[in-house]
């Protein structure tokens, strides 16, 4: 009976045991090698190598490698980003070094300034020197100054100081292109011509007039100047015989109406 009743309570207390497997909870086996069970992590290459060299496979999203030291990945890049914007100079700033201006360069927007010759004045053994300046876009004044001292032969010659000033309106610009002008004029002279000579009295011969022109340039500073005026004149003189000491004639006054200023000038434009 005992031995019975020992088998008895061995079956049941084994039953029991199975029963208490059976129904308790089953717990999954740790991977401790898978992070992607653990955190969904992208997979790691474990090797032998520390921490701070781990190699990460390819992405499967993007497909691109990451191989880095560890510590750098996104938050590591835009550190570095972060540190290398915040190491810019910014524009402007000197650095031990002053900062030096580039100097101006010329524009065509320059004030006119020419030197000229009248190449007519010239010709007839009246060397003359002519200078203009720009004051606004459109308007210039220029001075012709004209002296002669010595005679072309023995019943020729022009002796005289005059000076002539223009003030000028350009169509486009100054120095460029057609032009009116208005000018004034004054000059003393001592003319011979044929069997008379003619000497201005105790004042100048005085005028005014107007006239236009053309300025044709042939380089950036050399040019020929085309003008051509009329106007008024009035003059003073007295009528001496053509030789030497000769005796005066008469003494007239005189109104002139007709052309008073003729250029071929050769300009040269600083």
């Amino acid at each position: 009976m005992k031995t019975k009743r020992y088998l008895v309570q061995g079956f049941l207390l084994l039953l029991c045991s199975m029963t208490a497997i059976a129904g308790s909870p089953s717990e999954e086996p740790q991977h401790p090698q898978n992070p992607q069970k653990q955190t969904g992590k992208r997979p790691r290459i474990q090797t032998s190598a520390s921490k701070k060299e781990i190699v990460f496979k390819p992405n499967a999203e993007t497909g691109k490698a990451e191989t880095g030291k560890a510590g750098k990945g996104k938050a590591g890049t835009e550190k570095t980003k972060a540190v290398k914007v915040a190491g810019k100079k910014p524009k402007g700033t000197a650095t031990g070094k002053q900062v030096k201006k580039k100097p101006q360069q010329k524009t065509a927007s320059e004030r006119y300034m020419a030197l000229k010759t009248n190449i007519a004045y010239d010709a007839i053994a009246v060397p003359n020197l002519t200078f203009e300046m720009q004051f606004s876009k459109h308007i210039s004044v220029e001075l012709p100054v004209m002296f002669s001292g010595w005679d072309i032969s023995d019943k020729h010659a022009v002796r005289t100081f005059a000076v002539q000033p223009e003030g000028r309106w350009w169509l486009e610009k100054a120095g460029t292109g057609h032009f009116f002008g208005v000018h004034a004029h004054m000059a003393l002279f001592n003319v011979k011509w044929d069997e008379n000579r003619y000497q201005s009295t105790d004042r100048p011969l005085l005028g005014a007039g107007v006239s236009y022109g053309y300025k044709l340039p042939f380089s950036r500073h050399w040019g020929a100047e085309f003008t051509l005026g009329a106007g008024y004149a009035n003059m003073k003189y007295n009528t001496y015989y053509n030789i030497d000491n000769g005796a005066l004639i008469e003494t007239k006054s005189r109104n002139y109406w007709g052309i008073t200023r003729l250029g071929i000038s050769l300009s040269y434009h600083f």
